[in-house]
């Protein structure tokens, strides 16, 4: 197998957008872009299923890996892309179509080259480019100011993420004279754990750069104001993507690179757990803005999603792979109604009565909170147990307490929606018709929403570890 044609899915989805780029001018009508997305999408899923079935390979000197990991992320970024492509048809007016899913498409392709990486270098490339076309993304609507501020603050603090990891970088070249995982693994291994300081700072930087991906606290500041300043789709397309990469690479990074320091990585990644469960529940009670809310709450399960990674083993690893799996569709989910009601969506009072108004759309918007909360039977509860019971099985007793008790916390302000919506009468006239499109991509990600709740065995049993 020739090293390009383990990047077959990467190369469908630049050819994609090369061609909405150059027919940009000429796109009058959304769907055509749309389309051009989701057929790409689907297309780099299937081919990713089909080059593993020829066998595991590494390619470009061991610099990129595709084995079943890699294809986990790769068909759940795909399918991340199409369920954005697909609730972005009402929010275009005044966008210019090609060049939004152009970038659509070049930032799902860094986050497919990121999860197959099995060298710190193209791990830093593919995350840069899915961070590139993200500012650009969340600014895209120029005509708003919140937006232009959004991107400024998001590209400010990204810039000083991609330091901190390029810096990491150097000094694991420095420490070990090479950036692929398993020679490192290999340099590492005869050495006794936290021998060395510089070592011990390298780690340090390369989970910083990749917590801020995740938006885990302390680097979580961009967050709130991306989501709020980006529109719907693209907040959505954020919190989704970037969080289930930014995992694959930590996963990757903490087993195939840096396993020998596990107890190091154990504690590092249990505090930036424990804070971003806390910080992320506790501030989402006071927030008043739907976009700022769901941004707090992806910080606090970047917290539950870490506790996987914490054990440093391949079942803790295949915990955090589940979490992110049901986490990509209860998210888009949620951000799917917002999209369906428009600027009503995006304010917290505009919940009030919907079930009497839109009685279909409330009890999907209720489906994928009780998911949020971990509340059975929904794929939220599967979710958090199987990160839990990692946690707890690693020795972690404190943490897992911790983090049953926010998730009490966090069902009052997902549940306090649930009580607007049933409970107030309507403030607001009748929301619109939303596009069949909104409708599908709301349909698929309830469905795997009760689906994974209800046999989560029957989607992530291909959920292996690298």
């Amino acid at each position: 197998m020739s090293d390009l044609a383990l990047l077959i899915p990467e190369l469908i989805l630049v050819g994609m957008a090369l061609a909405l780029i150059l027919v940009a001018r000429r796109i009058q009508r959304t769907p055509v872009a749309v389309v051009g997305t989701v057929l790409a999408a689907m297309a780099a899923a299937l081919a990713s299923g089909w080059v593993l079935s020829l066998g595991s390979k590494t390619g470009f000197g061991g610099m990129i890996i595709l084995d079943g990991y890699s294809q986990f992320f790769k068909v759940l970024i795909a399918a991340t892309l199409a369920l954005a492509a697909l609730l972005s048809v009402r929010s275009l007016d005044g966008v210019p179509r090609g060049e939004y899913h152009a970038l659509l498409l070049l930032s799902a392709t860094g986050m497919m080259l990121a999860v197959s990486s099995h060298d710190l270098l193209p791990l830093y490339l593919g995350l840069e480019l899915m961070t590139l076309c993200s500012y650009i993304l969340v600014g895209i609507r120029v005509e708003r100011p919140t937006s232009n501020e959004a991107a400024i603050k998001y590209f400010l603090l990204g810039s000083f993420a991609s330091a901190l990891f390029i810096y990491g970088i150097s000094l694991t070249y420095g420490v070990t004279g090479t950036t692929d995982f398993a020679v490192i693994a290999s340099a590492l291994s005869g050495r006794g754990p936290g021998s060395n300081l510089l070592l011990l700072m390298a780690i340090g930087l390369v989970a910083a750069g990749l917590a801020f991906k995740i938006a885990a606290v302390p680097l979580h500041a961009w967050a709130p104001d991306a989501y709020q300043g980006a529109s719907a789709p693209v907040a959505a397309f954020l919190a989704a993507g970037s969080k289930a990469v930014g995992l694959a690479a930590l996963g990757r990074v903490c087993l195939d690179a840096y396993g020998s320091e596990a107890r190091v990585l154990s504690v590092l990644l249990a505090g930036l757990a424990g804070l971003s469960i806390v910080v992320g529940s506790v501030i989402a009670l006071s927030q008043t803005d739907m976009k700022r809310l769901l941004a707090y709450s992806s910080i606090s399960h970047a917290g539950y999603a870490l506790l996987g990674l914490i054990a440093g083993t391949p079942e803790g690893v295949s915990a955090t792979m589940t979490y992110a799996f049901f986490y990509v569709f209860m998210t888009l989910g949620t951000f799917g109604v917002v999209i369906a009601l428009g600027e009503r969506g995006e304010k917290l009072d505009g919940y009030r009565g919907l079930a009497a108004q839109r009685p279909g759309t409330a009890v999907l918007m209720l489906v994928f909170l009780m998911s949020l909360t971990g509340i059975p039977p929904t794929a939220g509860f599967a979710a958090k147990f199987v990160v839990i019971l990692s946690a707890l099985r690693a020795g972690y007793i404190a943490l897992a307490v911790l983090a049953v008790a926010c998730s009490v916390v966090s069902a009052f302000f997902y549940m306090r929606i649930a009580v607007m919506m049933y409970m107030n009468e309507p403030q607001e006239p009748a929301p619109s018709p939303f596009p069949m499109t909104v409708f599908a991509a709301l349909a698929v990600a309830a469905l795997v929403t009760l689906i994974g709740g209800i046999s989560p065995g029957s989607l992530t049993f291909w959920a292996v570890s690298p």
